[in-house]
């Protein structure tokens, strides 16, 4: 089966069926790590975030006047780098996830099939893979 580059009409590469269809399963784990690995960031944060509220909370007065604390804008801040953007990470890679699932399933209908087309950032993928499984061997 011969892959071909969505933007450039070029062919990239040239596996069986088979193959392609592992190298994308394998990325669609790898990207399934990625979320996880993101939902941990997550609730990591969270924790951290709850345990310093708490540990606030039980000071006195005088020492919570003297504890001081980071400005509200500067916590919206911290919220946003640290959930926000990652729930916007998780969900663009949700959508690479299904577009993989996509592939993967017109592959595995139409195994005979010549030439498939991709997008660019699965042929990225594909080589980042390929790059990784040669410094393996």
């Amino acid at each position: 089966m011969v892959v071909v580059d969505e933007v450039y009409n070029q062919i990239v590469f040239q596996f069986s069926s088979e193959q392609l269809v592992k190298i994308l399963q394998d990325i669609k784990i790898h990207k399934e790590k990625e979320i996880n690995d993101l939902k941990e960031k997550i609730k990591k944060f969270e924790q951290t975030r709850r345990a310093h509220e708490v540990w606030y909370q039980s000071l006195s007065p005088v020492r919570k006047f003297f504890a001081g604390r980071p400005p509200s804008h500067h916590q919206a801040v911290e919220y946003i780098v640290n959930v926000k953007e990652r729930f916007n990470n998780i969900e663009k890679i949700k959508i690479l996830v299904s577009q993989l699932d996509r592939v993967i399933s017109l592959i595995e209908k139409d195994p005979e099939m010549e030439q498939i087309v991709l997008p660019t950032f699965m042929i990225d993928d594909i080589k980042t893979w390929k790059e990784k499984e040669d410094r393996q061997v």
